[in-house]
């Protein structure tokens, strides 16, 4: 095999598993920024593929730009890759919890959730305007809170951590949103499960977005007229809907399936339609755009009162 037909195919393979890597929620994505300071290697390799061309030694200049890369992927501050100091024990699950009370002058309520990795939870509260424990192991969670007029913007999101690399490590936990106020909801997980309750909650608006795992919501009927986006790499989607919720959804899932006509939806050029779509009281008009996955509908009984 010549020198050069080596470098580009393993410079595609690299490239090419990065950005699955990438879209599965496996490595964060200011990793890519943070890879152009690396640009000088991909020359020392070209260099070093050339210079040992005619050699059984051509292999090191390709392996000398994965290795770079893969540690840079693992260990983007220059910390020593291998075990932490944690002298060959588990690092401790710890937990955080935070609450926020509902005052008078909130009417309207935002939500925008950005974690790399774990199962979260959702659910209503009549108590506060919004309430959450979360374990983890490494990156205490960190929350945000700002009232602007009558809007309430609540943010939870992972501190930067030691490397771009998610793998395993990830938040479990519940978050709880006051019923009070109606909400607009940003979900942003890299791989692992969302699943959100929501039927005693005023849903306005809601986008969830996971690179890998499955999400399961279910629907509120709370006399509100709203749109949700659901986007996914490999995953799966269950939406279970209050009968009376009027339905329009549209499916872009070119690797998968979906159970729209069974569940009594009908098709209408791209979009599946309930019945009642134009004449509910409460309805929703929802995108889902998958990768590789499975949509499934389901009809719940009512909510619970909260």
């Amino acid at each position: 095999m010549r020198a050069r037909q080596m470098w580009v195919g393993v410079a595609l393979i690299l490239l090419g598993v990065l950005m699955l890597m990438t879209n599965l929620g496996f490595l964060r994505w200011d990793f890519w920024h943070a890879l152009r300071q690396l640009w000088p290697v991909v020359l020392i390799s070209i260099g070093l593929t050339m210079l040992l061309a005619d050699t059984r030694w051509v292999f090191l200049g390709p392996l000398l730009l994965v290795a770079v890369i893969v540690f840079a992927a693992f260990n983007s501050v220059g910390m020593q890759l291998g075990p932490r100091a944690t002298q060959g024990h588990r690092q401790i699950l710890r937990s955080a919890s935070y609450s926020k009370e509902w005052e008078p002058s909130i009417t309207q309520g935002e939500l925008a959730l950005r974690l790399p990795a774990g199962t979260l939870n959702l659910t209503g509260s009549a108590d506060s305007l919004v309430s959450s424990r979360i374990s983890f192991r490494k990156g205490m969670p960190i929350w945000g809170y700002q009232q602007l007029g009558g809007r309430a913007v609540v943010t939870l999101s992972s501190p930067r951590a030691g490397s771009w690399f998610v793998g395993s490590a990830g938040y479990q936990g519940d978050v709880a949103l006051g019923a009070m106020v109606p909400w607009e909801i940003r979900l942003e997980l890299g791989a692992g499960r969302l699943v959100g309750d929501l039927r005693g909650v005023p849903v306005a608006s809601l986008t969830a977005e996971l690179g890998a795992g499955r999400i399961d919501l279910a629907l509120p009927d709370k006399g509100l007229r709203g749109e949700i986006g659901i986007r996914g790499g490999a995953s799966s989607v269950r939406l279970r809907v209050p009968r009376g919720v009027g339905l329009r959804i549209q499916v872009k899932n070119p690797l998968g399936s979906h159970d729209l006509d069974s569940a009594g939806l009908k098709k209408m050029g791209e979009y599946w339609v309930s019945d009642d779509y134009e004449t509910a009281l409460s309805a929703y008009d929802i995108t889902v755009s998958l990768g590789v996955g499975r949509l499934d509908l389901e009809y719940v009984s009512p909510p619970p009162q909260i």
